[in-house]
């Protein structure tokens, strides 16, 4: 079962897209269906430092010296991964700015 799925069986109320941060909530690239799915989750997630992801380490290696560019390209990659249901893994992926 996919994140999207267990997240809406579940039938618990997530954070609410009030509650994400301000970065994640005022991305021009990320759009309110992409905030409604972080949003679902129980509860904020924590950096997972077993996370463990090959285009991460390159997006972030690549951009290291322009913050703002790697910003761009982790939500852009963070929507890809929610396209495709993977809300934790698109968690961490906007979490790796932090």
């Amino acid at each position: 079962m996919d994140d999207i799925n267990a997240a809406a069986s579940s039938g618990k109320q997530g954070v609410g897209i009030a509650a994400l941060p301000a970065d994640i909530r005022n991305s021009g690239i990320l759009l309110m269906d992409d905030l409604n799915l972080l949003a679902s989750v129980q509860e904020l997630p924590f950096v997972d430092a077993a996370f463990d992801d090959d285009r991460l380490k390159n997006i972030i290696q690549y951009y290291s010296i322009n913050p703002e560019e790697m910003e761009k390209e982790l939500h852009y990659y963070a929507t890809e991964l929610l396209d495709e249901g993977k809300i934790n893994e698109a968690w961490q992926v906007l979490l790796a700015l932090n």
